[in-house]
């Protein structure tokens, strides 16, 4: 069936296709991750916009500044009568002035660009955000980078000269080994939907942080404001700014600022890898 169309029609979904945005909150618990809130014009305010991210990369934008936003609202509510945000999930909108002008925050927030499928203003989906108050720049020509927030310092900085991983003295930075999935866990999301006393699981999609399983590993390099350590099973090295100390089982040396020392007499043997 042809859809009926005029050129004003056309030319109003044309020139509504795209919009700017500031973003009040975001909502990773989602398989494409929401946008709780997004103030758009004066009078519009979506939530829950899904947002499309590139493969392999994710983050979650930092919510608007909460400072100037409680004292906004503050100040409104002096003499002004407050609502609930218009719309519901799945980006609506609302245009009640009178509801949703008095909730839009004022303050310093990520922003973001929209795209109106089909020039509709009921399916915004948000195709890029960047947050001026965050943004790793000066950055040199081919420069790569990622980042946090400004005040964390945790940086990965590909630059000419080499690589630059960096985070906070007070932070920390973990390289280990994980385990792998379980081989039913594997055949699961492999083959999706199983036949299982007469119903179909349910196919599972995403995966979660390895954080907690990179924390507890026996094989790990890390470097804190305390020391940096090295762990392989029962292999351990270690240093500290006067102290270092190589262990295996119950077998130490170490030094620190008053010597060299060993918990059994040290002898001598010929390395197998030496030629």
């Amino acid at each position: 069936m042809p859809i009926r169309t005029t050129v004003t029609d056309a030319a109003r979904r044309a020139q509504s296709n795209a919009s700017r945005a500031t973003l009040r909150e975001a909502d990773d618990d989602h398989l494409w991750q929401e946008m709780k809130a997004l103030d758009v014009t004066h009078s519009e305010t979506h939530t829950g916009v899904e947002r499309a991210q590139q493969y392999g990369f994710t983050c979650v934008p930092a919510k608007q500044d909460q400072e100037e936003q409680q004292q906004q609202q503050q100040d409104q509510s002096q003499g002004a009568s407050t609502g609930s945000l218009g719309g519901g999930g799945g980006g609506t909108s609302s245009s009640d002035e009178a509801d949703v002008n008095d909730q839009q925050p004022q303050g310093d927030a990520a922003e973001a660009i929209i795209m109106y499928l089909n020039g509709s203003r009921s399916h915004p989906v948000v195709v890029s955000v960047d947050d001026r108050r965050h943004r790793l720049k000066g950055l040199e020509e081919g420069d790569v980078a990622h980042y946090r927030l400004k005040d964390d310092r945790q940086q990965i900085h590909l630059h000419k000269d080499g690589t630059y991983i960096s985070a906070r003295d007070d932070k920390t930075i973990r390289m280990a080994m994980v385990p792998k999935q379980q081989q039913g866990q594997q055949q699961q999301q492999q083959q999706g939907q199983q036949q299982g006393n007469g119903q179909q699981q349910k196919k599972e999609y995403g995966q979660k942080s390895a954080r907690d399983d990179n924390v507890q590993s026996s094989m790990s390099v890390e470097l804190n404001g305390q020391a940096a350590t090295m762990i392989h099973g029962q292999g351990h090295v270690q240093a500290t700014p006067k102290h270092a100390h190589i262990r295996t089982g119950g077998n130490r040396i170490f030094t620190d600022t008053d010597g060299h020392w060993s918990v059994e007499p040290i002898m001598l043997k010929k390395d197998k890898h030496d030629v």
